[in-house]
């Protein structure tokens, strides 16, 4: 594990980079949830890859085992993972379970939560969009990289 600033950064597994903030407001059961799905978005975990136990993530990423457990039930809910009972949590190869509706109602939720902070923030919509290209294509010159 290699320690930056404020955020521990956990590497020993299947090449997984999970980084977590612990002076961030936002909970680091979230944190964990997005940087696991960026990890998929990215292709550094594929259908079929296996996660550390939970015990290993939890040593690694210096959580408490029920808080990975609820990383896993979270990731499992949104169609990410499969948990196999006695094998372990697995990258899931399915097509993900949701219809179009649903996509675009969880969407247009984070859409709205995006616009909302970002407009209290002072930031102009051109502003907010030239974040959301920056990021786009941070994620995916990740995933180029691999």
């Amino acid at each position: 594990m290699c320690y930056h600033d404020t955020q521990l950064v956990a590497e020993d597994f299947y090449d997984m980079k999970i980084k977590l903030d612990y002076h961030s407001s936002e909970p680091l059961y979230g944190q964990a949830v997005l940087e696991i799905k960026r990890l998929v978005v990215t292709k550094r975990l594929k259908p079929g890859d296996k996660l550390p136990s939970v015990r290993h993530l939890a040593e690694q990423l210096q959580l408490n085992a029920t808080t990975v457990r609820r990383i896993f039930d979270q990731l499992a809910k949104e169609g990410v993972v499969v948990q196999r009972h006695g094998s372990g949590v697995f990258i899931t190869d399915a097509e993900l379970p949701f219809s179009l509706e649903h996509i675009q109602k969880v969407m247009t939720r984070h859409a709205s939560v995006y616009l909302v902070e970002g407009l209290r923030l002072g930031l102009a919509f051109d502003e907010l969009n030239k974040i959301l290209e920056t990021q786009y294509r941070n994620l995916m010159s990740e995933a180029i990289e691999r």
